[in-house]
């Protein structure tokens, strides 16, 4: 039997990740706003494990930038815990060396003479094309558009080192998910380029105190039972002025109006359940891929200062993980080291392809022995309960010449908005904040004086 909500709402906002939960708080002073999602919990692909006084995030790892969600962070008292100070390490050949040091990184590093040179041509290659970025001028734009062309495999032309090749897979999967003949160039030059700058020199780059999910947590608190969770979309379509949403409520079809929708999904579900999509929104849709994550988090028992407080993160391209993030990194800054810290280690791209089947007990076991043979003294000290994740889905990617095709999703279908992190600059926790607001501001001003008063 089917219920009907016979209550035609002012919007319905379809996903409570980041963008979603945005789009709905933007919304809710002003308007009658309902939120569907189809999980247990709101957040996304943010996701934070809390243990005493540390997290680890399970999720998307940090955040960034300017605008909407640091402005969010602000608003709500939210703690920054900036990782200015901080740098990331590469653990190769058995010896750790500091990235944010480039001399060390090519002299004091494990390697052979073909790997050195191998390294020396991918990092001219990326510091050749970071200063064209940002930039407007017309050269800039030129080369952007060579690089939106070209596979991030082109970095590794003519690189007859295997060390070399490996790095720049391990860079590819912990940042995108992904191996470098997937992804455009442009992409993985950004991603990499952050990953390896100073962070004091990336705007708010930092682990909110309580983990990302902080903030989605507060913002879904403030929503309060206008979200509605377990709630499974199977189809929006537009219905004259309107939307209606047909959605499972648990096990049961359900179905509501509303005169406007922000559709808030991944770009495969939104491709799914939006009825009557035009070509061209298709194929902007079907351009996107995802990058795939495992994830392994452990709390730790160590005391004392240890080796790895002053690393944000260590990539590892010869381990069974490509990366390990230190999520107390931001609390070894001030006041005195206590007892313990939080550390997820991440395998992404094919490596995580090859994990994706494993048990779970296996995957600990190897994250656990090659996080033991980089950091020997955290030996019975690992903690119980690590926290697994398997991720098919989280950082959005493009192969080359597809990024053109996205902004038409950025134009609402009639009453239909769409938000998401791939809808501006970079697939990052900020944008999809970003997107989220984008996409409230505009159904409020459609709306205009006509929306229903805002519930106390």
């Amino acid at each position: 039997m089917s219920t009907t909500d016979d209550t035609v709402h002012d919007a319905v906002v379809i996903g409570a990740g980041m963008s979603g939960l945005m789009a709905a708080t933007t919304l809710a002073p002003d308007a009658d706003v309902i939120v569907l999602e189809s999980a247990d919990r709101t957040g996304g692909r943010v996701e934070t494990v809390r243990r005493g006084d540390y997290w680890v995030n399970v999720g998307t790892q940090f955040t960034e930038g300017n605008g909407t969600l640091i402005d969010a962070l602000h608003r709500h008292g939210i703690e920054m815990g900036s990782l200015a100070g901080t740098s990331l390490g590469l653990y190769l050949n058995g010896g750790m060396v500091d990235t944010s040091n480039p001399l060390a990184l090519m002299v004091k590093t494990k390697m052979t003479m073909k790997d050195r040179l191998g390294m020396a041509l991918v990092g001219s290659r990326i510091i050749a094309a970071m200063p064209f970025l940002e930039s407007q001028s017309a050269i800039a734009q030129k080369v952007r558009a060579t690089m939106e062309t070209r596979l991030a495999s082109y970095l590794l032309k003519g690189v007859n080192s295997k060390l070399a090749d490996q790095i720049v897979r391990s860079w590819s999967a912990q940042w995108m998910g992904c191996e470098p003949e997937e992804t455009a160039a442009t992409q993985f030059v950004t991603s990499v380029g952050l990953a390896l700058a100073d962070p004091e020199k990336i705007p708010n780059f930092a682990l909110p105190h309580g983990g990302n999910q902080a903030l989605t947590d507060v913002l879904a608190e403030d929503l309060g039972d206008r979200i509605r969770l377990n709630t499974r979309v199977q189809q929006v379509r537009r219905d004259g002025d309107g939307v209606v949403v047909d959605y499972l409520d648990g096990d049961r079809p359900a179905r509501l109006r509303a005169r406007r929708a922000i559709v808030s999904t991944p770009a495969d579900i939104t491709e799914r359940i939006v009825d009557g999509l035009p070509q061209q929104q298709l194929n902007a849709l079907s351009d996107i891929t995802y990058g795939r994550y495992v994830i392994v988090g452990f709390f730790t028992e160590e005391e004392g200062p240890q080796q790895w407080d002053h690393f944000f993160g260590v990539s590892a391209p010869q381990l069974s993980f490509q990366a390990m993030f230190n999520h107390a990194a931001a609390l070894r800054r001030t006041g005195p080291r206590t007892p313990g810290g939080a550390l997820a280690c991440f395998a992404g791209g094919a490596r995580a392809d090859a994990l994706f089947d494993l048990p779970d007990e296996e995957i600990i076991a190897r994250f656990s022995e090659d996080l033991l043979s980089v950091f020997p003294e955290l030996r019975g000290k690992l903690g119980a309960d690590p926290v697994l994740r398997r991720h098919r889905r989280v950082v959005p990617f493009w192969a080359p010449g597809r990024r053109s095709s996205l902004p038409v999703l950025r134009d609402p279908l009639g009453p239909i908005h769409f938000a998401g992190d791939y809808q501006l600059d970079l697939p990052s926790l900020a944008d999809a904040a970003a997107s989220g607001e984008r996409a409230g501001r505009a159904v409020l001003a459609e709306l205009g004086s006509t929306a229903a008063p805002a519930r106390a």
